[in-house]
């Protein structure tokens, strides 16, 4: 590549004159390939190709800020004469400087100074460009946009940049941005009181467990497609650019002492170095590989059409067993076998795929299908009109689909048959198409009159509302738990889950520890908890007590949870040591899950494991036999409070997914405790006491006292 030459004005001549030669140079060195200088929409789509840019056109439109067309791909009023020159020589001479993928902020900077030029009632010139003008041009980017602080920049690099050294106007401009920055509030940061914004961004939970569901249930493509791609953007924080842009050959393996581990090899979209994104858990890794195994071989006819026109770009792609048909005259049913359609194309939807019709007519059975066997003849068309119409498919920057990393189309995972993501066309086979990100927001609810993967199975929000997300939440969910305790692995771990939610067998899979970091964490999106037993009159009495509301006091008692071998320990140990090592269920801070079937299974094989202490202490106490008592003393207690435990699992009366406690025992066990009962017998051992010749009577009433107190 040559020398980049700069543009630089002669004082010596006037501004009009330097503007001429300025314009002339930005003509001389014009960087697009197949753009009309005329025209007022340059499409540059392959002057910088994009992350997965796939078939997405990059068009600068040269209109007006009074052009009402928004943003439609249409010029209605372009720039003013006299600045329409200027405006395509600086965005020109920019784009060939910098070679920028962010190119529309530049636009939007030359619109305002074209019409502040206006509104301050000089003629429309970059020659007229005074510091007033200016002003004016940054309050009117200040009233387009919430943050105007970075099109305001950019419209001072014009006046430093262009203007200035093109020496543009009669004298150089002074003139610095008015619109101060603002660090702008990161949606993936955790809520706190001062940005209750933080949470904006993050999907309800209701909507994870719906297309948790829809991806074990649903057999529609465009289900499975749109799961497909949560499971990969709840796989690793990633922008959707990041997982459109993966290459087919994304596993990648490495050696662990525990044994080898699965990655997916990833290209961040923000400048970092390629890396390899590890599995979380087993459970993901198994769910990882079947979607991306799925995704292979969903889009294998399509990446070997894409194949072929890499190699043969002007040539119409044949699957085996049609080659003899290239630049032949082919019937319906033979077009229909190119395009990879299963079903038939209809004489009057022949229009659809551009196929032109000719004169002849072929009376030839086997070029007529199955539902023309009963026709004396069918009609021919031009093989020429086909290959037109597929061709014109294959976008200006083909084979290149991802300009960061060079993927072409044939190797990336998301490129599939056209049509595919779309419930209401059968798809082609044979017609490669990339997915998008804007196909998938639609899926995933951002538009409001069409049909979604919520709509589509009868999903919606708690209050009756249609569940609508995009596809970065699942970005800023998992940066917000990935800052709170180990939630992101559980939701990780949840993709494993069962089939059903109404049979609530997802909660093998998604620990309720989960819901609760959740409830905590994710401010408006919580999903509403229920209590059950002592925990709610301790929340009823905390709230009372310090005037709260009931939910304000339900966050603060459930602070600090991890999971246990019994169940859910809301103690706190940053603040104190577990007080009842292994005796949880004689612990007012532990917690149950209704319908959790782990819960359940390990409460009824406690049940049944002091149900058979209790039978052979009974019995070793009916033989005589010494220290049979004090295990009874111990297990009685500890059976009677498992079989309470079991009759609220088992009430029907309470709801799955409720939180179960049970009060504290009458005695306290706890290190605490025992250290103040020994205490106590000291101090007894040691007082004044009438002589007792028995050593074991001393003993029995060391014993009586701890068993009293619960101890044994």
């Amino acid at each position: 590549m040559g020398e980049i030459v700069h543009f630089v004005g002669r004082d010596e001549l006037t501004a009009q004159e330097n503007l001429d030669s300025f314009i002339s140079h930005a003509k001389a060195n014009f960087p697009f390939i197949n753009v009309i200088w005329e025209d007022n929409s340059w499409d540059i789509s392959t002057f910088i190709i994009g992350r997965a840019q796939g078939k997405t056109k990059k068009i600068a439109h040269f209109k007006s800020l009074r052009d009402e067309s928004g943003n439609k791909s249409t010029v209605q009023i372009p720039f003013e004469v006299d600045f329409l020159p200027f405006a395509k020589s600086t965005f020109s001479e920019v784009m060939r400087r910098l070679r920028l993928a962010e190119f529309k902020r530049h636009l939007y900077a030359l619109q305002a100074i074209e019409q502040a030029l206006i509104d301050c009632k000089r003629r429309p010139c970059i020659t007229q460009l005074t510091p007033i003008v200016l002003d004016k041009a940054a309050d009117l980017l200040k009233a387009r946009f919430t943050d105007a602080w970075a099109t305001a920049r950019v419209l001072e690099r014009i006046v430093t940049e262009v203007v200035n050294p093109a020496r543009l106007t009669p004298n150089l401009l002074e003139w610095k941005s008015p619109i101060g920055y603002k660090a702008p509030v990161r949606n993936d940061r955790v809520a706190t009181k001062e940005s209750e914004k933080a949470v904006a961004r993050l999907p309800p939970l209701e909507s994870i467990l719906a297309l948790a569901e829809i991806h074990h249930t649903s057999n529609h493509v465009s289900d499975k497609l749109t799961t497909a791609f949560v499971s990969l953007a709840m796989y690793a924080p990633s922008r959707s650019a990041e997982i459109l842009s993966l290459p087919v050959d994304c596993i990648r393996s490495a050696d662990t002492k525990e044994g080898p581990i699965m990655g997916i090899a990833w290209a961040p979209a923000k400048g970092a170095g390629a890396m390899t994104k590890f599995a979380a858990s087993d459970e993901f890794e198994a769910v990882v590989e079947k979607t991306v195994n799925y995704l292979v071989d969903l889009g294998a006819p399509a990446r070997k059409a894409a194949g072929w026109y890499t190699a043969n770009p002007a040539k119409l792609y044949l699957p085996p067993g049609t080659e003899h048909l290239r630049n032949q005259p082919i019937t319906l049913y033979e077009a229909a076998i190119i395009l990879g359609k299963t079903t038939p194309i209809q004489g009057s939807h022949a229009p659809r795929y551009a196929l032109v019709k000719r004169e002849d007519r072929t009376t030839d059975k086997s070029r007529m299908g199955p539902e023309s066997q009963q026709a004396r003849w069918v009609a021919l068309y031009e093989f020429e009109s086909l290959e037109n119409f597929v061709l014109a498919k294959l976008p200006d920057a083909f084979p290149i689909l991802d300009g960061h990393t060079g993927l072409k189309w044939h190797e990336a995972l998301w490129v599939l048959p056209e049509n595919i993501l779309r419930p209401n066309a059968e798809p082609l086979l044979h017609v490669p198409s990339p997915l998008s990100t804007n196909q998938f927001n639609n899926q995933l609810g951002a538009n409001p009159g069409g049909v979604t993967i919520f709509s589509r199975n009868g999903k919606v929000n708690s209050d009756g509302s249609p569940i609508a997300i995009t596809t970065h939440d699942f970005r800023h969910l998992l940066n917000t738990l990935a800052q709170s305790k180990h939630l992101s692995e559980s939701l990780i771990a949840f993709w494993s889950g069962r089939k059903s939610v109404k049979q609530n067998e997802w909660y093998d899979h998604l620990p309720q520890e989960a819901f609760i970091e959740a409830y905590l964490k994710l401010g408006a999106n919580e999903r509403p908890l229920v209590i059950e037993g002592h925990l709610e009159a301790k929340v009823d009495s905390i709230a009372i007590a310090h005037g709260l509301t009931r939910e304000q006091a339900l966050k603060i008692e459930l602070g600090a949870t991890h999971r246990t071998r019994y169940g859910i320990c809301r103690h706190d140990h940053a603040l104190t040591p577990c007080p009842k090592d292994k005796d949880c269920v004689n612990c007012g801070e532990h917690t149950f899950t209704k319908g959790d079937k782990r819960h359940h299974d390990e409460a009824e094989f406690q049940f049944k494991l002091h149900e058979k202490a209790v039978r052979d202490a009974k019995s070793a106490h009916e033989r005589g036999e010494p220290g049979a008592s004090r295990w009874l003393n111990l297990h009685i207690p500890k059976l009677e409070r498992w079989q309470l435990v079991l009759n609220k699992l088992n009430d029907p009366a309470i709801p799955d997914g409720a939180f179960i406690t049970l009060p504290p025992p009458e005695n306290s066990q706890s290190k605490a405790g025992l250290a103040q009962a020994v205490r106590i017998i000291n101090q007894d051992v040691h007082s004044p006491a009438p002589f007792v010749a028995s050593a074991d009577v001393d003993s029995d009433a060391d014993e009586k006292l701890l068993l009293d107190m619960g101890f044994f």
